[in-house]
């Protein structure tokens, strides 16, 4: 069963405002999807099926790239990559 207080509409800047609390934090939103009847799930991509979470350490994210980098980076008017050849950090 739902709340049925006072609260504010949710179009409204302080039902935005609320809205936006909930929407933070893991407890309130568990707390609405009950009172709304609905499932809590954890998970909050698009596929909440079983086979995605039996799966889901499987899942290689992609690696550090190590390409060599086109740029140079100035600071203080140096180039970081001549500390390198001086022996100073």
């Amino acid at each position: 069963m739902a709340f049925k207080g006072d609260t504010p509409d949710p179009k409204s800047s302080k039902g935005k405002k609320l809205e936006k609390i909930v929407s933070h934090n893991p407890f309130l939103k568990k707390m609405r999807a009950q009172s709304r009847g609905e499932k809590y799930s954890e998970i909050v991509s698009g596929d909440n099926s079983e086979e995605y979470k039996a799966n889901y350490d499987k899942i290689a994210w992609g690696t550090r790239d190590e390409t060599p980098k086109k740029y140079r980076v100035k600071v203080n008017g140096r180039y970081v990559d001549e500390d390198k050849d001086e022996g100073h950090s």
